[in-house]
């Protein structure tokens, strides 16, 4: 009898995870004429919520007990919105993703809302930052779209060079839509046997159309590359023919987003399925600028010093600057406060990470301090002054002066 109640409890806790939507919408219902007995209730549930861990769960409904206290009209919030207008289930918290028949290697990873909170928004410049924020507008209004009966742009094909943060836009993405993030797993979905790879892309995407949720394809180019390209075997052709089929059968339902380092290798048609298409640039020399400040802020690095690593790591991306700033970081550890010097730990550094772009400026630091200061002087993104370069260099200004006369005079 003792083991028949467990159960029961067991399922009752999984059956209402699993359908929180619903109960929800039952709590936004009632709430709309609450009562004192009504809200007790409600409190009671996100407190037990809370003690479990969901947080995302007993958050929602604390909104619906908010906007009751303040006169019983309860707004649905953003994300509510775009939710509803999607088709599909809500994902159970303890959902399995989809399996190779013959391996049993897993096809995707999930991620759900609650494991997305953490993740930081990489640093992108003004403009592309824009771009972003209107495409997730878009998405977070999904239904108001849908109401004008305007087609949403429910894919998106992010690309750039390695290291520019478009994994981890793609992860905020999720999180601000709050909704699970699936992603691909390649060593699972591409197999050796003929036609499996097609057949796991298949059963990735129905996995994915069945709930609401957020499609990741990382690495996107392993199976969209170009069908005419002399060099792959027929089994790509098939590949490619099940990924477009997929892609159109969920353009109308479902989230999806594409990433790829090799925008180059991929097949034309499958450009034309993605209605966003945006370039990730490596930063810019403000972008870097505000890296080089995130992550020396706990550093005794002055102003000056920063603006210098931002204008040496022009054409860095931001994961190479930041490798940079955790060796530096690194280096002000073992030297400690007084003995750090930030141009020491520079040049230990260019010997330790060889760069495989070949960069004048880190030559120029290596090789000729007079004549980076009158490269600097005359930098227009970071107007270094005499006194600034004075401070950097550690000489007395007047030495600065010489150099940069010798400059003219030269």
């Amino acid at each position: 009898m003792q083991k028949i109640l467990i159960n029961c409890i067991i399922y009752g806790v999984l059956w209402f995870m699993e359908n929180f939507s619903i109960v929800l919408a039952v709590c936004r219902s009632a709430l709309q004429n609450p009562t004192d007995a009504l809200k007790r209730h409600v409190e009671r549930l996100v407190k037990a919520l809370e003690k479990q861990g969901s947080a995302d769960q007993a958050s929602a409904l604390a909104k619906l007990l908010s906007g009751a206290d303040q006169g019983g009209k309860i707004v649905p919030s953003r994300v509510v919105l775009s939710r509803q207008a999607l088709v599909g289930e809500v994902m159970p918290l303890s959902i399995l993703p989809p399996v190779d028949k013959e391996t049993g290697a897993s096809l995707a990873t999930v991620l759900l809302p609650s494991n997305l909170k953490a993740i930081e928004p990489p640093i992108l410049n003004e403009s592309l930052q824009a771009a972003i924020n209107s495409l997730t507008d878009e998405w977070v209004h999904l239904d108001r779209l849908k109401e004008a009966g305007i087609k949403p742009p429910l894919n998106c094909l992010i690309f750039g060079a390695p290291g520019t943060g478009k994994t981890k836009l793609a992860h905020v993405v999720a999180s601000n839509l709050d909704l699970p993030l699936v992603t691909a797993r390649l060593d699972g979905l591409i197999s050796s046997f003929l036609g499996t790879t097609a057949r796991n892309i298949a059963t990735l995407f129905e996995f994915a159309n069945r709930y609401r949720c957020i499609l990741l394809l990382d690495e996107f180019d392993a199976v969209a590359k170009i069908r005419d390209d002399p060099h792959e075997v027929g089994e790509i052709k098939r590949v490619v023919n099940t990924l477009l089929q997929c892609l159109d059968e969920r353009s109308s339902t479902g989230f999806t987003i594409a990433i790829t380092n090799h925008e180059q290798l991929l097949d034309s048609a499958i450009w034309r399925r993605f209605d966003a298409r945006i370039f990730v640039p490596k930063p810019d020399a403000i972008s870097r600028q505000r890296i080089v400040d995130k992550y020396l802020e706990a550093l005794n690095v002055n102003s000056v010093e920063r603006s210098f690593l931002a204008w040496l790591t022009e054409g860095h991306s931001g994961a190479e600057i930041e490798t940079l700033s955790n060796a530096l970081k690194r280096h002000y550890v073992m030297r400690g406060d007084t003995e750090f010097s930030l141009i020491e730990a520079l040049r230990l550094n260019v010997h330790l990470s060889a760069d495989h772009v070949n960069s004048a400026r880190r030559k120029l630091f290596l090789s000729d301090h007079e004549a980076l200061a009158r490269v600097l002087i005359e930098d227009t993104d970071f107007n270094f002054k005499q006194n600034e370069l004075a401070q950097f260099f550690h000489r007395d200004p007047s030495i600065i002066s010489r150099w940069l006369k010798r400059s003219k005079t030269a």
